[in-house]
């Protein structure tokens, strides 16, 4: 808010949805099951073109990390290093409560701790989007539950709103239970709707 150019925004609402879901089955063999969603939140506040407040919540759930449900709350303040008509990048830094459940519950955490993150978007021709993002999360009651994450996607324009969407993410969880993954990486394609 504002949506025209020639004004400066004032407020941005993000909101993310990413789940992905698979199993595999070989006689004689154990099955393989992918499993894991992510659900996030942003409100952001500019007090200037390029410094802004934020509060933000995210849902996370990986099987293969064995994680049943992380879940953040927190806030804290964002840069916009530089800003065009077709491209921003934006820097954050984040205090969070961070709640984690794990399948093995002995090893549920609660966490206070601190996310720094980059993000950054380019729009090119033919309204092709690419976002990334990248981040690390540290943990300042416990030093060993700290993560990690990045993603990349490129979004093509199909129909209207609608578009058609590649993506890569991969996250690291440096705590999870004895027996899971430390890194999970996805690949993804899935379909998008714009609400711009």
């Amino acid at each position: 808010m504002p949506n025209v150019n020639w004004l400066s925004v004032r407020s941005r609402t993000i909101f993310d949805y990413n789940q992905a879901y698979e199993k595999t089955s070989t006689p004689g063999s154990p099955s393989i099951k992918t499993s894991l969603f992510r659900i996030d939140g942003e409100h952001d506040w500019y007090l200037s073109s390029r410094l802004y407040t934020f509060i933000g919540v995210a849902f996370d759930h990986n099987f293969s990390q064995g994680l049943s449900l992380q879940q953040t709350y927190g806030g804290g303040v964002g840069l916009v290093v530089f800003k065009t008509d077709i491209q921003e990048f934006d820097v954050k830094a984040s205090m969070d409560y961070i709640n984690q459940r794990f399948q093995i519950s002995a090893l549920n955490k609660n966490l206070i701790g601190s996310i720094f993150s980059e993000s950054y978007s380019e729009k090119f021709a033919h309204g092709i989007l690419f976002n990334e993002q990248a981040g690390v999360a540290p943990a300042w009651n416990d030093n060993s539950a700290y993560s990690a994450f990045a993603s990349a996607a490129l979004t093509f324009p199909v129909y209207h709103r609608f578009g058609l969407t590649l993506g890569a993410l991969d996250s690291y969880l440096n705590d999870p239970p004895p027996a899971f993954k430390k890194n999970s990486f996805q690949f993804t394609l899935g379909a998008t709707y714009s609400f711009q």
